[in-house]
């Protein structure tokens, strides 16, 4: 995910990446295979998936020889989506959980989850929970520097999938059906059909529900941002967007970054001229949310959104996955109280 809050690892030295290459080797030990028969322990009935399976992922073929047993999961959101596919006893741990609190509904199971590091996890701590599939929220932690390649995972026998929504080449074009798209191939790869199916009908229930619900209504001035170390970014393109415009809202934001991206910095006087009826702000902890409120309220004390006291705050997880999904239902309940 293109969070601006990310910070990439240092480089890895030669000598370190091929250190890295036998501590891989040695501390992963995928399940044995089920070559062309079903898995003995699917997650909840119906019917199973039959290994080898394979889905298409960020242009790259992800393959599984049999159900992941050790699941490591990057961004809370991923975590909850594991837990709805009723996988909690197959997640080995999760990292970047300061990104956002888990939603209510999942904050038992989810405490139960490993923590393998609260922000960006290290080489050693990754391979330390000896993983069989991982569940990440973009690319750009897998760049051969703190942590290896997906390639490199690949062959060491770590498959990895990306949120398709933050995949590099769809970032400026996803949309809410990424969600549903991810589903059907995450259920089919982690055997876990029947969840997946149910999860997608209750993501299409959820957003009929809210196109009723605003069905004839004028959308919403909304621009939507998130501040980062004092610096003010525009989110908007891709899911970011689609999300906004679904829930009501219109995007002022439209165009502020370059063609395929969904952030990008932005000054407080060129969001002051848009004048938003609304500003939706991203927030990664309770600490951040205040401060982020605060720095809009002094920066643009002038514009109607604040003036009129209509600042929505949001999970930064409430834009990948499922969450996005229903981030879109509680966007929409903000910026159209009346309609719900």
């Amino acid at each position: 995910m293109n969070h601006p809050s990310r910070r990439p690892g240092l480089a890895l030295s030669g000598a370190a990446a091929a250190v890295l290459a036998t501590l891989l080797t040695a501390c992963t030990s995928p399940a044995p295979a089920t070559h062309g028969r079903p898995a003995a322990n699917a997650a909840a009935g119906g019917t199973r998936t039959a290994y080898p399976a394979q889905a298409v992922n960020c242009g790259r073929t992800v393959r599984v020889e049999s159900a992941p047993q050790r699941i490591v999961s990057f961004f809370p959101s991923n975590t909850e989506l594991l837990l709805r596919l009723g996988l909690k006893d197959r997640i080995a741990g999760q990292t970047w959980t300061d990104q956002s609190p888990p939603k209510p509904a999942y904050a038992t199971e989810y405490a139960k989850v490993k923590v393998l590091a609260p922000g960006e996890i290290s080489r050693e701590s990754l391979l330390a929970a000896r993983p069989d599939f991982i569940l990440a929220d973009g690319e750009y932690q897998f760049d051969g520097k703190k942590l290896p390649t997906i390639a490199e995972l690949d062959k060491l026998g770590v498959p990895v999938y990306i949120d398709s929504a933050f995949c590099p080449k769809a970032t400026g074009t996803a949309t809410l059906d990424t969600t549903t798209a991810d589903l059907t191939a995450l259920g089919n790869l982690l055997d876990a059909g029947t969840p997946a199916r149910e999860a997608a009908a209750d993501t299409r229930r959820q957003l009929a529900t809210v196109d009723t619900a605003l069905k004839g209504r004028p959308a919403t001035p909304v621009a939507m941002v998130q501040i980062v170390d004092k610096q003010l970014y525009a989110l908007s393109g891709g899911l970011y967007s689609d999300i906004l415009t679904r829930a009501g809202g219109k995007d002022l934001m439209t165009g502020t970054g370059p063609e395929g991206s969904n952030f990008a910095p932005l000054s407080a006087e060129a969001l002051a001229k848009k004048n938003p009826d609304v500003l939706v702000y991203n927030y990664t902890g309770d600490a951040d949310r205040k401060a982020s409120e605060q720095w809009l309220r002094t920066h643009l004390a002038a514009t109607k959104a604040v003036r009129d006291d209509r600042l929505v705050a949001v999970p930064a997880a409430d834009f990948s996955e499922l969450r996005a999904v229903d981030g879109t239902v509680t966007l929409a309940k903000s910026l159209h109280p009346q309609a719900f």
